[in-house]
C-alpha cells in the first residue's frame, strides 16, 4: 500500500502537470497570431503569450486546489467541540495555505501581464513605458485579476489563521467567488446569448474547480484502515458526482452557445472541448470504480483512483485555459447589434404589458435557484407527511409563492426589460429586496430542513442538518441578523449602489446584473429574517422592538424615491445611450418613474410584514397564556397563594 501511494504521488501529479502544460504550449504555438489578428490588436510575441497562458494555468489549477481543499475541510471532515475543525479539516487547510499563496502570487503577476496581452503589447515594453496602470483601467480582464489577487490573498491569510469550521465555510465562499472573474471576463461575456453563457459559466466554473482540490485533499490523508474511510470516500464521491453533473449540464449549454457543430472537429477550440468531455468521462469512470471498490470493501484500491480523479481534473483545468485564450468559433465573422453586445439579445419591441408577460428569457442563476428551491421544499414537506408529521400548508404556500415570484421577476419580460429600462429595473429591485424575501422567510425553510433531514450518527460525519445548525447559531449569523447590521446593509446598499458610479459599472455586464439581484435577495432575506423569521437562530428583539426596526426603514425608502424623482441627471446614462434602442425612450422620465416605483412599492410589503409580525406576537401571547394556565391547573399559582396568605395575615393583625 505504501509503495503504491508513493508511486502515485511521485508520478501521478507530475505526469498530469506535464500533460497539461504540453497541451497549452501546443495550442499557443499552433494558433500563433490568429486570435490577436482577429481582435485587431498587435501580437505580443510567442514568449509573451506563453508566459501569459502558463501563468493562467498556474492560477487556475492552484485556485481549484484551494477551493476543493476547502470543500474537503468543510464537507468531508468532522468538527470538534467548540466548532474547531478536526484533523482532516486542518490537513485540508494546510493544503489551502500553499495553494492559495501560489494562486494569489500568480494572479498578482497576471494583472500587468493580462493588461499588456489585451492591448497586444509585449509585457516588458508596457512596464517600461509606464502604461500598465492605464491599460488596467481601460480593460475588464486585468481588473478581474485584481479581484482574484485580493480574494486569493485573503484566502491564503485566512487559511493560516482560521481553525474554526465556520471560518472554513467563509473561506470556501470567498474562494468560490474568486475562481469566477477569469471565466466571466472571457468568451462567455461577449456576443449573442452571453446572458445564458454567463449564468451557465458561474455554475460550470465552480463545479469543475471543486474536483482537483477535493480529491487531492482526500488522497493526501487517505488511509484504507481508517474507521471512517468508507464514509469519507462516499461523501467525496457524492460531491464529485454532483459537481460532474452540474458541469456536464452547463457545459452542454456553453457548447451550444459558443461552439457550432461544424467547428467541433475543424477548430482547435472544438478539439479541446472534446478533450475536456473525454476527461469528464474519465473522471466519471474513476468515480464509479471508487463506488465499486467501496461496496466490495476493497478500500486499498481507492487511493490511486482518488489521485487519478485529482490529476485528470487538473488537466481539464489546464485545457480549459487553452480554450479560454482563443475566440469562440460562434463569434467568427458575425456582426452584433448593440443590444446583443450589452445584454445578449434583442428585445421584441417597446415595452407593453403583453410583452412583460409573454416575453421570457430564463435566468440560469436565479431562475434555476427558484425551481430547485421549490422542488427541494416540496420534497421535504412530502417526507414529513409520509412519516406522519405535520407541516403547515400556509408555510408551503408562502415558500412556493416566493419561488414563483422570483422566477417571474428574473425570467419574464420584467427581467428582460429591466436590463434596458431603469423603471423596470427598479421593479425588479423592489420585488427581490422587499417582496420575495418576505414570502421565503415565512416559509421557514431551515425549520423544515431540520425536521426532514435525519441527524448524523454518533461517529458519523456531520451532514446537512449539523451544518445548518452550526451556521444558524454561529457568530457571523448573529452579526448579520442583528437589526443594526441588517438595517445598515439595507440602507447603505440602496444609496451606495445608485448614488455612486457602482451602478454604471455593474449594468454593463450580465454578471453585474446577477450580482445585484443576488445581493438584493440576500440583504432582504437577512433583514426580514430578524423581524419575522420563524427559523432558529440568534436571539431576536422583542416583538415591539422588531416593529420599530421595520418602521425605521420607511423614511429611507421614501427619501430615496423622492431623491431619484428630483434628479436632473440620468443614472447610468452612458450605458442606456449605448444600447441604441430602436424606439424613443425618455431616460430622465423613465428614471423619475423608477423613483416613484421605489417610493410607493416600498410600503406594500411592509404592510404584509406588519400583519405577519402582529399575528406572531398574538400567537406567542396566546401560547404563553396557555402554558401559564396549564401550570396553574397542575401545580397551583404559588404567587397568588402567597399574596392571599399575606392579605389574611394583614386582616388578622387589624382585628
Amino acid at each position: 500500500m505504501g509503495g503504491t501511494r508513493s508511486l502515485g504521488v511521485r508520478w501521478g501529479y507530475p505526469v498530469a502537470a506535464v500533460v497539461g502544460v504540453g497541451v497549452v504550449v501546443w495550442v499557443v504555438v499552433g494558433f500563433g497570431e490568429m486570435p490577436y489578428r482577429a481582435a485587431g490588436i498587435g501580437y505580443p510575441g510567442v514568449g509573451g503569450v506563453l508566459v501569459f497562458v502558463l501563468l493562467r494555468v498556474v492560477a487556475a489549477v492552484s485556485g481549484a486546489v484551494a477551493l476543493g481543499a476547502l470543500v474537503f475541510s468543510v464537507c468531508c471532515a468532522a468538527f470538534e467541540r467548540g466548532g474547531r475543525v478536526g484533523v482532516e479539516g486542518y490537513a485540508g487547510l494546510r493544503i489551502v495555505q500553499r495553494a492559495a499563496g501560489v494562486w494569489a502570487l500568480s494572479a498578482l503577476v497576471l494583472i500587468p501581464v493580462s493588461a499588456a496581452d489585451v492591448a497586444g503589447f509585449p509585457v516588458l515594453g508596457a512596464l517600461r513605458s509606464g502604461a500598465v496602470v492605464a491599460l488596467v483601467e481601460a480593460a475588464e480582464k486585468p481588473k478581474g485579476w485584481v479581484v482574484v489577487a485580493v480574494l486569493a490573498g485573503a484566502v491564503a491569510v485566512g487559511a493560516r489563521l482560521v481553525l474554526s469550521w465556520i471560518g472554513a465555510v467563509l473561506l470556501m465562499v470567498v474562494a468560490a467567488v474568486a475562481v469566477l472573474p477569469p471565466a466571466l471576463t472571457g468568451n462567455v461575456g461577449e456576443g449573442p446569448g452571453h446572458d445564458y453563457a454567463t449564468g451557465a459559466m458561474i455554475f460550470f466554473q465552480v463545479a469543475v474547480s471543486v474536483l482537483p482540490g477535493l480529491f487531492a485533499g482526500l488522497a493526501a490523508r487517505w488511509r484504507a484502515d481508517d474507521p471512517r474511510a468508507s464514509a469519507l470516500v462516499g461523501r467525496a464521491v457524492t460531491i464529485g458526482v454532483l459537481c460532474l453533473g452540474v458541469a456536464g449540464a452547463t457545459g452542454l449549454v456553453l457548447g451550444a452557445l459558443l461552439l457550432p457543430p461544424h467547428a467541433l472537429a475543424s477548430t482547435s477550440y472544438g478539439r479541446l472541448a472534446l478533450v475536456v468531455a473525454a476527461a469528464g468521462a474519465g473522471i466519471a469512470m474513476l468515480l464509479w470504480r471508487c463506488v465499486i471498490a467501496r461496496r466490495a470493501g476493497r478500500l486499498e484500491r481507492v487511493g490511486p483512483l482518488l489521485r487519478g480523479v485529482a490529476a485528470l481534473s487538473a488537466i481539464s483545468c489546464a485545457v480549459m485555459v487553452a480554450m479560454a485564450v482563443q475566440p469562440a468559433p460562434a463569434f467568427d465573422g458575425q456582426r452584433f447589434t448593440a443590444q446583443e453586445v450589452y445584454i445578449g439579445f434583442d428585445l421584441p419591441g417597446p415595452l407593453t404589458v403583453s410583452r412583460l408577460i409573454t416575453f421570457w428569457r430564463f435566468d440560469i442563476v436565479l431562475g434555476s435557484a427558484a425551481v430547485l428551491a421549490a422542488a427541494a421544499y416540496l420534497l421535504g414537506a412530502y417526507r414529513l407527511r409520509r412519516r406522519g408529521d405535520g407541516w403547515s400548508r400556509w408555510r408551503t404556500l408562502s415558500w412556493v409563492s416566493g419561488c414563483v415570484v422570483l422566477l417571474i421577476t428574473t425570467s419574464s419580460g420584467i427581467g428582460a426589460y429591466g436590463y434596458t429600462m431603469f423603471s423596470v429595473h427598479m421593479v425588479t429591485h423592489m420585488v427581490l429586496n422587499m417582496g420575495v424575501p418576505v414570502l421565503l422567510v415565512l416559509g421557514a425553510p431551515m425549520t423544515l430542513l431540520l425536521r426532514a433531514v435525519p441527524a448524523a450518527g454518533k461517529d458519523a460525519l456531520p451532514g446537512p442538518r449539523e451544518w445548518v445548525l452550526a451556521l444558524l447559531h454561529s457568530r457571523p449569523a448573529a452579526i448579520l441578523a442583528h437589526p443594526a447590521t441588517a438595517l445598515t446593509l439595507f440602507v447603505v446598499s440602496l444609496y451606495g449602489l445608485y448614488f455612486t458610479t457602482l451602478f454604471e459599472n455593474l449594468i454593463r455586464y450580465h454578471w453585474g446584473h446577477v450580482l445585484m439581484n443576488v445581493h438584493f435577495l440576500i440583504i432582504g432575506y437577512l433583514y426580514y429574517w430578524g423581524i419575522i423569521g420563524i427559523d432558529p437562530g440568534p436571539r431576536r428583539l422583542p416583538h415591539l422592538g422588531r416593529l420599530g426596526v421595520l418602521f425605521a426603514i420607511m423614511p429611507f425608502h421614501a427619501f430615496f424615491g423622492v431623491a431619484v424623482m428630483s434628479m436632473s441627471t440620468v443614472i447610468g446614462d452612458r450605458f442606456y445611450a449605448q444600447l441604441e434602442l430602436p424606439w424613443p425612450v425618455d431616460l430622465l422620465g423613465d428614471q423619475h418613474m423608477g423613483g416613484g416605483i421605489a417610493w410607493v412599492s416600498g410600503e406594500v410589503p411592509i404592510l404584509l410584514v406588519v400583519g405577519a409580525l402582529l399575528t406572531q406576537w398574538a400567537g406567542q401571547e396566546q401560547r404563553t397564556a396557555v402554558r401559564t394556565d396549564r401550570k396553574e391547573d397542575e401545580y397551583g399559582d404559588s404567587d397568588l397563594d402567597a399574596y392571599n396568605e399575606m392579605l389574611r395575615q394583614l386582616a388578622a393583625t387589624r382585628r
